[in-house]
């Protein structure tokens, strides 16, 4: 119960500060008012003497006077928390497995940035899909030239005359018609013919029956475009319907490369620190946080200071938070840094990404602290066992986050910490990429291995529909809420525990 009313907590101060000053300034004023015999009888270094020890009075009334003010609640759990949080890194600090986990996390994203690394290196061969760089007839003209200047392209006697009209390289009839589309979500009726092979556009005979018939097969009657399905509100392509011949041979060099990219960003985001990361390394070094403490008997060391068992739980974390947190940043930081580099952009540095790595820099943090205070919390219930219920917690977690990526809306797994980082990871891909399902609806239409993967790792936000925001915050607020409970829990169970 909370008393009506709240007693007031005070320390006795014997003198004021101001009186003392008074007081040091009077002594000195009588020592000055002194006959002179006395100061001349001690010389010179009798004088400077008195001089110091005046001074040193006035110091120590002053340091007496604000002392009452420095000595408050907040500045002893200020002391408290730092002098445990200094203790926890420093056994981490001395700890063999400490930097044995750590390690493996480091060499496991170096790994991972060096295929990625070779993936973008390495490149992608550009495929003509619409098969205008051919030459069946082998008379040294592609296809695609031998429609635009009325000649047969099976024929090997007919073609352009070459004193007039050269052969073109088969490069120029590879990636000839990109894909247009201006990323506005209201406009449905977009694409453009840029190889006239739909509108007859720079053919010598616009009405040759190499182009179709029907140059408005998806009913929009717009001739020769894209008709996009969209909603506008979520921002979702939902369908892509084309007219023939438009925007059929895009680059496909530069949509691998940017697809690769993102299905990295996400995937790895996801996968690798928002779970495996996030789940290893507070399974091994929050779990015996203050178990291997009670084991060891050296709890009864911090238990003789002045602090309450509930407050060492939560000062134990917070060391482990300092050990975990930048640790993580680090990683990702790094991982940003990489991929900002070597990533498909037009500048030197891709910048556009950063809001998707700083949603997975939180999904980290939130999803360590959560799994930490848990694993924790596991070792003081169960000593004995709690590494094992860590594990099979570990299992339960990792079977959640595999069907978050499937089935982004399956009421089970709300129940697991991992769907919502991952949905953290959501709402933020959001900022960086807006036209994801756009991306994923062109790998369909193209066929294009990309699709699986672009589709794989992405899912718009499932807590609110169209509202990234709020999404976002509701998926902090759970997590949050995860680690408060089970940090009470923990703090309840150490209290009732007895000690060896």
């Amino acid at each position: 119960m909370i008393p009506d009313e709240v007693p007031s907590i005070s320390t006795p101060v014997p003198q004021s500060f101001e009186h003392q000053i008074q007081s040091a300034a009077d002594a000195q004023e009588a020592q000055h008012q002194s006959p002179p015999e006395q100061v001349s009888q001690g010389g010179a270094a009798a004088a400077a003497g008195v001089a110091v020890a005046q001074l040193q009075r006035v110091q120590a009334s002053a340091a007496q006077a604000f002392r009452p003010l420095t000595d408050t609640v907040w500045s002893k759990l200020d002391r408290k928390a730092t002098a445990v949080a200094e203790f926890t890194l420093r056994q981490y600090r001395t700890k063999n497995s400490t930097w044995v986990v750590l390690g493996i996390g480091v060499v496991f994203v170096a790994m991972i940035l060096m295929f990625y690394g070779e993936a973008m290196a390495t490149g992608f061969e550009s495929v003509d899909n619409d098969g205008d760089s051919e030459d069946w007839d082998g008379d040294g003209y592609p296809t695609g030239q031998e429609r635009k200047y009325n000649t047969n392209p099976w024929d090997g006697d007919s073609h352009p005359d070459p004193n007039i009209i050269a052969p073109d390289p088969p490069e120029k009839w590879i990636d000839e018609d990109g894909i247009d589309w201006d990323g506005n979500y209201k406009n449905w009726n977009q694409g453009h013919d840029d190889d006239g092979d739909c509108t007859g556009e720079g053919w010598v005979d616009p009405d040759s029956f190499e182009l179709p018939r029907d140059q408005d097969r998806n009913h929009d009657n717009v001739d020769c475009n894209v008709h996009y399905y969209m909603n506008s509100t979520t921002n979702t392509v939902y369908r892509i319907n084309s007219d023939p011949n438009v925007d059929e041979d895009p680059d496909d060099e530069l949509f691998l490369k940017e697809s690769l990219h993102r299905a990295f960003v996400l995937g790895f985001g996801k996968i690798g620190f928002g779970f495996l990361i996030g789940i290893f390394v507070p399974l091994f070094l929050a779990t015996g946080l203050v178990r291997d403490e009670m084991e060891n008997g050296t709890l009864h060391y911090i238990m003789g200071k002045p602090i309450a068992r509930a407050e060492i739980l939560a000062y134990r974390l917070l060391g482990y938070i300092a050990m975990v947190w930048p640790y993580s940043t680090v990683l990702i930081l790094l991982t940003g840094i990489v991929t900002g580099f070597l990533a498909p952009s037009e500048s030197l540095f891709r910048f556009h990404d950063m809001s998707a790595w700083l949603g997975v820099l939180l999904a980290s943090w939130l999803v360590m602290l959560a799994y930490g205070t848990i694993f924790c919390t596991l070792g003081i219930m169960s000593p004995k066992f709690g590494l094992w219920i860590a594990i099979g917690f570990g299992v339960w977690e990792f079977a959640m986050a595999m069907m978050s990526l499937a089935i982004p809306t399956f009421p089970l797994t709300w129940l697991s910490i991992s769907h919502w980082g991952i949905e953290i990871i959501n709402c933020t891909s959001i900022l960086a990429y807006p036209d994801q399902s756009y991306m994923i609806h062109m790998a369909s239409e193209i066929s294009w291995g990309s699709e699986i993967a672009l589709a794989g790792f992405y899912s718009p936000p499932s807590v609110v529909a169209g509202s990234p925001f709020i999404s976002l915050l509701i998926s902090i607020l759970v997590l949050l809420t995860i680690t408060i409970g089970a940090l009470f829990v923990g703090q309840s169970s150490l209290k009732n525990k007895e000690l060896n």
